[in-house]
């Protein structure tokens, strides 16, 4: 493993550091925030702010390092990234702080895309599994250690404001002192609208609504924690605990997923993470065990649903568009990460923060009902042509090209006969109409919109299994 990790080591040892100090900001803001006066609403427009940034982030970090090249871009990135937690100290005001917000989700978006598809560059075929795997490891460990410092220090004064921008600053130094190579600059991928929710209206809603509770839960969750009285340090460990839960089984769903299908996975993580959500909106703060239980199960049950929605997505289509589908449902995501701080602080404004996990108990539910009517309506997909669950990071498209089930092959091809006979008519329609010039096409990257076909015309009439 250490030999098959030299190469990108510099990249990793990048991702580390930066992490750590994204844990930090993470965890601070909402805190500082709260201490600051801020409105629960305020505060939501903040943790908005962010992922709207990362969306704007993936549309126009491609073009950057197009133009400078990977370590200037990162250099440009990390600059920028550094100075905001140093002018969070400067001006405490809410709409500053949205700014600086939309700012991190911009800089961490490019950093992410230099980072990954660097990585690609120095993956093969054979080792691009793995080095995904030590990528999503640190990702999430790295984090959690950030979250943690934000327990174990006082968060009066500017001293973690102090130490996340040295954290952020200090991952320049590996990447510009490492002899590798840079890559070629990364694709700017398209994404189709209507083609990538005929591809899989389960995969495509799931990723929107978990998207919406997700990004909800990591904007207010802490101070949820502190409204049941818990110290600053027991509501940081109440956000980790969710994640390294949602980050310890992703394996495990992902195997009931490969043997038992997708989408009642999907239904049934959701129900678990609705049912979850439902007894925190109700406990209130009788007891600490029960929040903390709960905060295990929604992580457990709600962080792999976008994957396993993903792995779904994938396996309708063949490996050539896995890209594509990867990316889309990416932003996808990231538009309802952005929507959901500000809708729940607007609900926790007028009923409290136990209103909080009720409106992610809402998010969830839907997912719920809306893949049950999925499954009802089309046939489970043949276990022979889903590919194999991998666990990838949200971060940016540049990711899903370290996918090991984006390598060059065959196109997969689904035979009609696969699925009963009341279905198979209204496919080919179905799909044409997926692919026509008019669909909307929204360029990410900064590419010029282009309305032409792909080169095949459609898709495996396996994508009616959505």
């Amino acid at each position: 493993m250490h030999g098959l990790l030299r190469p990108v080591t510099a990249l990793l040892m990048a991702t580390a550091i930066a992490m750590a100090g994204h844990g930090i900001l993470v965890m601070l803001l909402p805190l500082k925030a709260s201490a600051a006066n801020f409105t629960n609403l305020e505060i939501g427009l903040m943790g908005s702010g962010y992922f709207a940034g990362l969306v704007a982030g993936c549309m126009v970090a491609p073009a950057i390092i197009s133009r400078v090249g990977h370590i200037r871009a990162f250099s440009a990135f990390t600059a920028s990234v550094t100075a905001v937690p140093l002018l969070h100290q400067m001006f405490v005001d809410p709409y500053a702080w949205t700014m600086l917000r939309i700012l991190q989700g911009i800089c961490c978006a490019g950093l992410w895309l230099v980072i990954e598809s660097w990585l690609n560059s120095a993956a093969n075929v054979d080792t691009r599994g793995r080095i995904l795997g030590a990528y999503t490891l640190i990702q999430l460990g790295l984090q959690t250690v950030g979250m943690q410092l934000v327990g174990s220090l006082n968060i009066e004064g500017t001293g973690l404001f102090s130490l996340a921008a040295i954290l952020l600053s200090l991952s320049t130094l590996p990447i510009a002192l490492t002899a590798t190579l840079a890559p070629v600059p990364p694709k700017r991928n398209k994404l189709r609208l209507g083609w990538l929710y005929n591809v899989s209206p389960a995969a495509t809603l799931a990723a929107l609504l978990i998207g919406f509770a997700t990004g909800s839960f990591w904007i207010l969750a802490p101070l949820y924690a502190q409204d049941a009285g818990l110290s600053t340090a027991a509501s940081a460990l109440f956000v980790a605990v969710s994640l390294i839960a949602g980050a310890l089984v992703q394996w495990p769903i992902g195997m009931l997923s490969d043997r038992f299908g997708r989408r009642g996975v999907m239904t049934g993580t959701a129900l678990v993470a609705t049912l979850a959500s439902l007894i925190l909106a109700v406990s209130g703060n009788d007891s600490i065990a029960l929040i903390f239980a709960c905060s295990i199960a929604f992580g457990a049950a709600g962080f792999p649903i976008y994957t396993v929605a993903l792995a779904h997505a994938n396996d309708l289509v063949s490996k050539k568009r896995a890209i594509a589908v990867s990316s889309g449902l990416l932003m996808v995501f990231s538009v309802g990460a952005a929507s959901g701080p500000i809708i729940a602080a607007a609900v926790v404004d007028q009923a409290g923060f136990s209103a909080l996990f009720a409106t992610i108990a809402v998010a969830c539910g839907l997912i719920v009902v809306f893949t049950f009517v999925r499954v009802q309506l089309r046939p489970l997909l043949p276990k022979r042509h889903r590919e194999g669950y991998v666990m990838v990071p949200r971060t940016s498209p540049a990711i899903f090209e370290l996918d090991p089930r984006t390598e060059d092959a065959a196109a997969i091809s689904i035979a009609p006969e696969s699925y009963t006979e009341p279905y198979q008519p209204a496919v080919p329609a179905v799909l044409d109409a997926a692919v026509e010039p008019s669909d909307t096409v929204i360029p990410i990257g900064g590419a010029v919109a282009d309305t032409e076909k792909e080169p095949s015309g459609r898709i495996e009439s396996a994508v009616a299994a959505g």
